[in-house]
C-alpha cells in the first residue's frame, strides 16, 4: 500500500486515498470517509444525520471502527474472519475502492455485511473489496451500520420512545448509499447502475430496503445472497424485546439508556437474547416494520406493490444451516423431528397439522436423502429447517416478484464444502466467491477451495459485476442466464459445472404450500 497522492472531492470535502496492488491490476482505495455524524449522546437511537462538510483533505488511509458489537458472542468466529477488535459508536463511514486509471462510467457495486444483525464490520478483510474493483472493473464500496440493540431495537413503546427511532440500522445503510450515489460520478462511477449486494443480515437489509419510499431513485440492483426472507420482526415482539432490554439495564426511559456506556448495551444485549431465545429465537434484534422506512414486511409488499423498478438477483447455498446442525438428544429425536416439523405446518396453514401429514413430510425427506450420508433425524431436521426458514421463501419472493412482471433472476448455489464434507454448501460458503476472499483468514483451508471453486468464484464475479452494469448477469464464463419466469422458475445452478435449471426447487414449494401471492 503506498500514498497515491491522488485527491477526490466529494459532496463533503475532499479525501486522499491510498494505491494498492491487486492480480487483476491497481486499485485507488479511500477507507473510513465518515457519511454520517457520530450516533451518540442524543443522537444514539435516532436515525443518523448526514456528516458536517469537513475543511482541508480527509486522509482516507484506515478503515475506520466497526459497530459497537459483542466480541464473543454466538456466531463470533463461526466462520473465518468475523472478529473485531475496533469497535465504536462512532462507526458511520464507509470505503471506496475505485481501479486506477481514468475511467468514467463504472457500474458502483456497494457491499452490504452481514452477521445476524448483531455483529460485523466493513474493516473484515473477508469484504475488502479491491479485488472485485480491479477484476471486473467496477467501484466497488461498503457501508458501516449500527448492529445489535443500538441499531435493530425498537423503542417506541416504551417511555421516552417517541425520541427514538426503529430500524436504525437500516437508515445507515441508506444514508450511506446516498452518499456513494451522490459521489460516485467523482470516483469513476455511473449512479445510474448502483447496486446493493450482501450475504445474510446484509441482503436481509437490502431486502427490506426494496420497499423503502424512494428507494429506487437511489438504488438501481440488488444482488441477495442467502436473505432471510421471512424475518421481519413482529411489532409485539419486537416490544417484549425492548421491555426485556429495558430490565436488564436497570434504567427506566430511553433517556437513561442513552447516558450508559457501550459496554453496557452490549451486555444487557447479550442477556435479553438469553431471556428472549424462546419466543424471538437466536435474533432478537431484527429490521421492524415502522409504518415510514418499512411499510410492511418484504413479502406482503411484493405481493401488494406495483413491480419496483429494481433489478434484483437473488438466491441462496443449498444446505444453509447446516453451518448451525445440533445433534438432537438419541432417545427423543423422532419425537423433537416430528414436533418441529407439525410446528412449521401449522404456521404455513394456520391449522394444527395431523400425525399422518407430519409423517407424509419426514418421509418426503427422508426419501430424498437416500444414499446420501444425512440421513439422522437430525441432519432431516436441518434440512426442513432449511427449506422453510431460507430456500422456500427465497423462491417465494422470486416468485412474487415475477408475477408482479419485475426483472428478476435467481440462483442455486451447490458447490460444497471439500475440507469438511459433512457442512455441505452451507451458509455463508459463497462468501470468498463473490469476493475474491479465499486468500484471507484461512478460508482456502476452511473450505478446500480448488481450481473448480477458483472458477466458479470467477464466473460468480463477473456475472455479479454484469448484472451490476446491465441488469443481466449473462456472461461468457457462466453462459447465458435466463431470467426467472413463472413459467419456467429458470435458475442458475453454480457449482462445479454452472448451468440453469428449470423449477429446482419445486419439491420444497410444493411440500408447504403457498402463502397468498403466486401459486405453483
Amino acid at each position: 500500500m503506498r500514498d497515491s497522492g491522488a485527491v477526490v472531492e466529494t459532496t463533503h470535502g475532499a479525501v486522499r486515498g491510498t494505491v494498492v496492488d491487486t492480480p487483476y491490476g491497481t486499485v485507488r482505495q479511500f477507507l473510513g470517509i465518515p457519511f454520517g455524524k457520530p450516533p451518540v449522546g442524543e443522537r444514539r437511537f435516532c436515525a443518523p444525520e448526514a456528516v458536517a462538510p469537513w475543511e482541508g483533505v480527509l486522509d482516507a488511509g484506515a478503515f475506520g471502527p466497526d459497530p459497537v458489537q459483542s466480541v464473543d458472542g454466538p456466531y463470533t468466529g463461526v466462520i473465518p474472519g468475523t472478529v473485531t477488535d475496533s469497535v465504536s459508536e462512532d462507526c458511520l463511514t464507509l470505503n471506496v475502492w475505485v481501479p486506477a486509471g481514468d475511467e468514467a462510467g463504472l457500474p458502483v457495486m456497494v457491499w452490504v455485511y452481514g452477521g445476524a444483525f448483531l455483529m460485523g464490520g466493513g474493516s473484515f478483510p473477508l469484504y475488502n473489496g479491491a479485488r472485485l474493483a480491479a477484476e471486473q472493473q467496477v467501484v466497488v464500496a461498503s457501508v458501516n451500520y449500527r448492529v445489535g440493540a443500538l441499531g435493530f431495537m425498537d423503542l417506541r413503546q416504551v417511555p421516552g420512545g417517541e425520541s427514538a427511532t426503529a430500524n436504525c440500522g437500516l437508515h445507515d445503510v441508506r444514508l450511506g448509499l446516498e452518499w456513494i450515489a451522490a459521489n460516485a460520478a467523482n470516483f469513476g462511477g455511473d449512479a445510474a447502475t448502483l447496486t446493493a449486494f450482501g450475504e445474510s443480515a446484509g441482503a436481509g437489509s437490502i431486502l427490506h430496503l426494496l420497499g423503502a419510499p424512494g428507494i429506487s431513485s437511489i438504488m438501481r440492483r440488488a444482488i441477495m445472497q442467502s436473505p432471510g426472507a421471512n424475518m421481519t420482526q413482529p411489532p409485539d415482539i419486537a416490544a417484549k424485546v425492548a421491555h426485556c432490554f429495558m430490565g436488564n439495564t436497570g434504567v427506566s426511559d430511553v433517556a437513561g439508556l442513552r447516558q450508559l456506556e457501550p459496554g453496557e448495551i452490549v451486555a444487557a444485549q447479550v442477556q435479553t437474547a438469553m431471556e428472549m431465545f424462546a419466543e424471538a429465537g437466536a435474533m432478537p434484534f431484527h429490521p421492524v416494520v415502522d409504518g415510514s422506512l418499512i411499510p410492511a414486511p418484504p413479502v406482503e409488499l411484493l405481493q401488494t406493490s406495483a413491480a419496483t423498478d429494481i433489478d434484483v438477483l437473488i438466491g441462496g447455498t443449498a444446505h444453509e444451516l447446516r453451518l448451525f446442525q445440533q445433534d438432537l438428544p438419541a432417545d427423543h429425536s423422532e419425537q423433537i423431528l416430528h414436533h418441529m416439523v407439525s410446528g412449521h405446518i401449522a404456521a404455513r396453514t394456520g391449522a394444527e397439522a395431523s400425525a399422518s401429514e407430519v409423517a407424509a413430510v419426514v418421509g418426503e425427506y427422508r426419501q430424498a436423502a437416500e444414499g446420501t450420508a444425512w440421513t439422522t433425524d437430525s441432519d432431516i431436521l436441518t434440512a426442513v429447517n432449511t427449506d422453510v426458514s431460507m430456500r422456500e421463501p427465497i423462491q417465494r419472493l422470486a416468485d412474487y416478484r415475477a408475477g408482479a412482471g419485475s426483472r428478476t433472476y435467481m440462483y442455486d448455489f451447490r458447490w460444497c464444502s471439500q475440507a469438511d464434507p459433512d457442512k455441505g454448501a452451507f451458509h455463508a460458503i459463497d462468501l470468498p466467491f463473490a469476493l475474491d476472499s479465499f486468500h484471507v483468514d484461512g478460508w482456502r483451508e476452511f473450505i478446500g477451495a480448488d481450481e473448480a471453486a477458483e472458477a466458479l468464484g470467477r464466473g460468480m464475479r463477473s456475472a455479479w459485476a454484469a448484472f451490476a452494469r446491465s441488469g443481466d448477469p449473462s456472461t461468457s464464463e457462466l453462459g447465458p442466464w435466463p431470467r426467472y419466469e413463472l413459467d419456467g422458475r429458470m435458475t442458475m445452478i453454480l457449482d462445479g459445472d454452472s448451468t440453469p435449471a428449470a423449477d429446482p426447487l419445486k419439491n420444497e414449494r410444493s411440500m408447504w404450500g403457498p402463502v397468498g401471492g403466486v401459486d405453483s
